[in-house]
């Protein structure tokens, strides 16, 4: 049986491979479509780090409305983002991922290394 902190340690140790590869799609959008809407970007690491952090938070077993909140997030960024083509939702796409990605690289670095 798997432990749940196990998840989160498995998840965490694969993160820094998603963020390059998270910074690779950034460059080949930003080739494509140039500037994407800061504004989508900002709320889109937002919803990604607080998403993992609610997911972490779940695996710690902190309570299962933390799940039900890390579902919400991407469904709440949709709504609060302005998506004026389908690259800005791909742009989107993409921070949520980095957003989720860089929460779990900072979940590896301040608590996993202490273990």
């Amino acid at each position: 049986m798997v432990n749940n902190k196990d998840i989160g340690r498995s998840l965490a140790d694969k993160a820094v491979w998603a963020l390059l590869f998270n910074i690779l799609l950034f460059s080949v959008f930003g080739i494509f479509d140039g500037m994407p809407i800061l504004s989508n970007i900002a709320y889109a690491l937002l919803f990604g780090f607080a998403s993992a952090a609610t997911l972490l938070a779940y695996w710690h077993e902190k309570g299962g409305s933390f799940f039900i909140l890390a579902l919400l997030m991407p469904l709440l960024l949709i709504i609060v983002s302005e998506l004026t083509s389908f690259i800005a939702l791909a742009w989107l796409i993409n921070g949520y991922f980095f957003g989720f990605a860089l929460a779990l690289v900072i979940y590896k670095l301040m608590f996993l290394n202490k273990e």
